[in-house]
C-alpha cells in the first residue's frame, strides 16, 4: 500500500477527506481508533494508507497542538467568535464562555462583531478591546472591516463560531468569494437563525490563511465545563491575569473577598463589569463540579 501524509479537510458520515499530495483522498478510519476511544478530526495531520480503489485508511494521527471535542476540530490557531447586535443579539456571556474554554485549551480568540450595517457594534467591541482581545467590526453586506479581518486570518488556521444567524457563513463568503456556503434568513419571531453548517469543513483562503466553518454555540455544551476549567477559571479571563497575584488571600475566588485585586480592578473600571458578571456566572455553574464528575479524556 502507498503511504501518504496530509491533513483532514472534512469529516462527514464516517468518511474523512484528506488533502494529500495535491489531491483529496476519501478515507475511512482505522479500527484501532474506535477501540482506543478516539477519532480523527478536521485539522488533524495524518498518515494514510491508500487502497487499490483510490481511497484510503487514516492510519496514524500526528500529535495535536490544540483540540476541541465540540465542535470536533484540531490544530486551530484561533477562534473567530462572531457576534451581532442586530437580530439575533448575542449575549456577551456566550462570547465569554467560549473564550474561557479557548483559553483553557491554549487557543487565541478574535471577537468579530458582524452586521454593523444593521446595528452599531461599537459598545460590544469596546468591552472586548478593553479586555485585551483582538476585535473587529464587520459587515458581510457592505464589506466593512473585511480587510482588517483578512489580516487577522493571514497565516493562521481559524475556526469561525457564534450563535446561529450572526453571519458566520456570510462572512466566509465575503472573505472568499466563490465559497457559496449556504446561508439562511433569521426568524423574526424567534430572533435567531437556523443552522446552515451541518458539518465541520476546512477551507483555504486567498488572503493566506485557512478557516473552518463550524456549527453554532450550541456545540460548546456543558460537557466542556469540567474540573480543569473550574481549577483554572480565573486565568482564562485574560484581563484578570495581571491582578491574580495581588489578592490578599491565597485561593481567592474573586467573587466577594475583601482585598481582592480583581474586584478592585472591576470597581476602578480596569476590568469590564460584564466580563466579571460572566465570570461569576461560570463560577456558579462550576462550583459543584467534583473530581469524579470530570469527563474522561
Amino acid at each position: 500500500m502507498k503511504v501518504s501524509k496530509g491533513r483532514i479537510r472534512k469529516a462527514l458520515s464516517g468518511f474523512y477527506y484528506v488533502d494529500a499530495e495535491s489531491r483529496t483522498i476519501t478515507c475511512r478510519a482505522r479500527g484501532k481508533f474506535r477501540q482506543e476511544g478516539r477519532s480523527p478530526l478536521v485539522g488533524d495531520w495524518v498518515e494514510i494508507q491508500e487502497t487499490e480503489d483510490g481511497q484510503g485508511v487514516v492510519w496514524e494521527i500526528a500529535p495535536r497542538r490544540t483540540v476541541f471535542d465540540r465542535p470536533a476540530v484540531a490544530n486551530i490557531d484561533q477562534l473567530i467568535v462572531v457576534a451581532s447586535q442586530a437580530v439575533p443579539v448575542t449575549d456577551p456571556f456566550l462570547i465569554d464562555r467560549v473564550s474561557a474554554i479557548a483559553a483553557l485549551k491554549g487557543c487565541e480568540v478574535v471577537v468579530c462583531v458582524n452586521k454593523c450595517d444593521l446595528a452599531p457594534g461599537e459598545e460590544l467591541a469596546k468591552i472586548y478591546r478593553a479586555a485585551g482581545f483582538a476585535t473587529v467590526l464587520t459587515s458581510a453586506e457592505t464589506g466593512e472591516g473585511l480587510e482588517e479581518l483578512k489580516e487577522l486570518l493571514r497565516g493562521k488556521l481559524s475556526a469561525f463560531t457564534g450563535n446561529s444567524g450572526v453571519g458566520k457563513s456570510s462572512l466566509l463568503n465575503a472573505v472568499q468569494p466563490g465559497f457559496s456556503l449556504q446561508v439562511a434568513e433569521v426568524s423574526e419571531k424567534l430572533g435567531r437563525g437556523r443552522h446552515t453548517t451541518r458539518h465541520v469543513e476546512l477551507f483555504s483562503l486567498s488572503c493566506g490563511g485557512e478557516a473552518i466553518d463550524t456549527p453554532g454555540f450550541s456545540s460548546f455544551d456543558t460537557q466542556t465545563l469540567d474540573l480543569a476549567l473550574k481549577e483554572r477559571l480565573p486565568e482564562t479571563f485574560i484581563e484578570f491575569r495581571p491582578y491574580l497575584q495581588d489578592c490578599r488571600f491565597i485561593g481567592c475566588s474573586h467573587t466577594k473577598e475583601k482585598g481582592c485585586a480583581v474586584l478592585k480592578a472591576v470597581k476602578e473600571g480596569r476590568i469590564p463589569p460584564s466580563r466579571h458578571r460572566s465570570y461569576l456566572r461560570l463560577y456558579g455553574e462550576l462550583k459543584d463540579v467534583k473530581a469524579w464528575d470530570a469527563p474522561r479524556r
